[in-house]
């Protein structure tokens, strides 16, 4: 779509209803957008909106769910609404116009390429704009034919090492890199979907409803916290894995007819420590079905913090470790992401996270079947986008005395990983993020966060895989 087929972007967006009066005014009003180029379409629009902040994803879920399927501009909003959250997705990866002109600037991409990826990517990103991962792009889902690329890397490969040849050959080489990995990850990807339908449909389903972004759970008493191996615990445990069988049986129909899902066994079960002041034990366990072998995690404490009936929960792994592994001889966590505090961390965690998307898109809401609850219950908490947060060591003041970096593993229930499973799917980011404090005495991250986070979620997913992350310079 040319600049000339959309005079007014934002006008445009307004009159589909995607947009208020009061947005409309905010985004007209905003310094920058004097200075903006052509917009190539609305999305483009609605996309700079959301990284500058001026429409949120919430509003813009809320938006498109309020039009009308049958009025006459529900196909060009429903487009634009698709279409934006494609464009975000790319600000998030620094795939800009900045990133685009530097690539043309240094005759890494002629005119024509240079103006047919400025259609399709955002005016701005949410990190800083990478050539790298622009270029990796070109060549895999943009306007780059890959013959085009290889033939770009065998004349730079051919250049005197000058300054400016130096320079495309470290783009050229990086962009090769994230092409490679993302052919490993759709191998692997291949391999992980034959893999899965010989396990068969269940073994899926409880990995994601006990280990995964969703937890089944189920009450018992006595008041004391049983222990993690007891027979109390084991009866828990099996009633719900037979819950999920069954769940997955009168929610799916068996393509193969006849073929009997098994219901998991649970085994080797073990403590990691006891939470002592919350009254809540860190277990692991070994799910087994047929000759599949899966780590899972649950917890067991009180229903109410001051309650006397227990009960299990299903928890992820990774988190279990970090919190339970991590306790001094009272039952109290090592780290407590000192001196800022756990609250103040989470909170400027989260704070941080909401506007890069963390919060499910709304286009990865659409390609996930749409299905009722089930038998398995599902903990609102874990379900949000960020779910758990644990510090996996203390803080460190940094060199400068900006601030501190805390190590910290997260458990992210990734949009993008959960609308090509088709299910919800959690991962477990682990890294070292900088927090400072303000004038106000409030905690915020640092100005490197939205890099480091995505960078850290991309390596979780890579990880997830079994496809080594690729580190690159951007």
């Amino acid at each position: 779509m040319t600049p000339d087929a959309n005079p007014d972007a934002f006008r445009a967006l307004l009159n589909m209803g995607l947009i208020d009066d009061a947005q409309h005014e905010a985004a007209l009003a905003h310094p920058e957008t004097a200075t903006l180029p052509p917009l190539p379409s609305p999305a483009h629009a609605l996309a700079w909106m959301r990284v500058r902040g001026l429409v949120t994803e919430e509003e813009q879920i809320a938006a498109i769910e309020r039009i009308d399927e049958n009025a006459p501009h529900w196909d060009d909003a429903a487009d634009a609404d698709i279409e934006t959250d494609d464009l975000v997705e790319l600000a998030e990866q620094g795939i800009t116009h900045e990133a685009i002109e530097s690539l043309h600037k240094d005759a890494l991409i002629d005119t024509e390429t240079r103006d047919m990826a400025l259609a399709e990517t955002p005016i701005v990103g949410t990190v800083p704009a990478s050539p790298i991962a622009t270029l990796a792009w070109l060549a895999t889902e943009g306007p780059l034919e890959r013959e085009r690329f290889d033939a770009l890397r065998a004349q730079v490969a051919a250049e005197p090492p000058f300054a400016t040849a130096v320079e495309r050959a470290r783009i050229v080489d990086g962009a090769q890199a994230l092409i490679e990995a993302d052919e490993r990850a759709v191998k692997a990807w291949q391999a992980r979907a034959k893999r899965s339908s010989r396990i068969g449909a269940l073994k899926f389903a409880v990995a994601v409803a006990v280990i995964g972004g969703g937890i089944g759970w189920y009450a018992f008493a006595p008041a004391s916290v049983p222990a993690c191996d007891a027979a109390s615990t084991r009866t828990t445990l099996d009633s719900l894995m037979r819950r999920v069988s069954m769940d997955m049986r009168m929610r799916q129909l068996d393509p193969n007819g006849g073929r009997v899902i098994e219901t998991p066994t649970v085994g080797s079960m073990r403590e990691i420590g006891y939470l002592r002041p919350e009254r809540i034990r860190g277990c692991m366990a070994v799910m087994t079905q047929g000759d599949s072998k899966e780590q899972m995690a649950y917890t067991i404490g009180p229903a109410e913090p001051k309650g006397d009936d227990m009960v299990v929960r299903g928890a992820d792994v990774a988190i279990v470790e970090a919190r339970f592994g991590n306790l001094d001889t009272d039952g109290r966590p090592l780290y407590n992401a000192e001196p800022i505090g756990r609250e103040a961390m989470e909170k400027a965690f989260r704070d941080g996270a909401a506007p890069l998307g963390a919060a499910r898109s709304a286009s990865a809401a659409r390609m996930r079947p749409r299905t009722d609850p089930g038998l398995v219950r599902k903990d609102p908490n874990r379900s949000r986008a960020i779910a758990e947060i644990e510090p996996t060591g203390p803080c460190r003041k940094l060199e400068d005395g900006s601030g501190h970096a805390c190590p910290l593993v997260v458990e992210y229930n990734d949009s993008l990983m959960g609308a090509l499973s088709g299910s919800d799917s959690s991962l477990p980011v682990r890294g070292e993020f900088t927090f400072v404090e303000g004038d106000d005495g409030e905690w915020r991250v640092g100005d490197d966060f939205a890099q480091t986070f995505m960078r850290k979620v991309l390596e979780a997913r890579m990880g997830s895989i079994g496809v080594p992350a690729v580190s690159v310079e951007q």
